[in-house]
């Protein structure tokens, strides 16, 4: 399977875990399933753990930030696995181990955060 192809598969695959909550207006596929996804609290410790990563400079490999929320027994942490520059901005990988409503084991999913000239952090596409 090709790099940009995993890539696509990947961004598809979070975006239907970790946003459904947050964007309530989209179809939700996990809707009457078995898996219904992070709730918007969840969504929100989540990014919050990310900004709480995303903060600390220098990056390094390994730091890592946890988030837990006991009202849905969802939980999870991000964790730096490389450090680089693209397109002239600071960029690290990093991956997100998410356990939904306390299912086990949870789903990985690595994803690029770079700082833009502005300072904000995004998901490189």
């Amino acid at each position: 399977m090709g790099r940009r192809l995993r890539y696509c598969m990947s961004a598809a695959l979070v975006l239907c875990i970790l946003l459904p909550a947050a964007a309530p207006a989209q179809i939700n596929p996990f809707r009457g399933s078995r898996s219904p996804g992070l709730s918007p609290e969840d969504n929100q410790l989540l990014f919050e753990s990310v900004a709480r990563l995303n903060a600390v400079e220098p990056s390094q490999v390994g730091s890592s930030e946890a988030w837990n929320n006991p009202q849905t027994n969802s939980s999870g942490t991000s964790t730096i696995l490389r450090v680089f520059h693209s397109g002239g901005m600071a960029c690290h990988q990093v991956r997100h181990h998410v356990i939904v409503a306390g299912r086990q084991p949870g789903h990985n999913y690595r994803l690029t955060w770079c700082r833009t000239p502005s300072g904000e952090w995004k998901i490189k596409g």
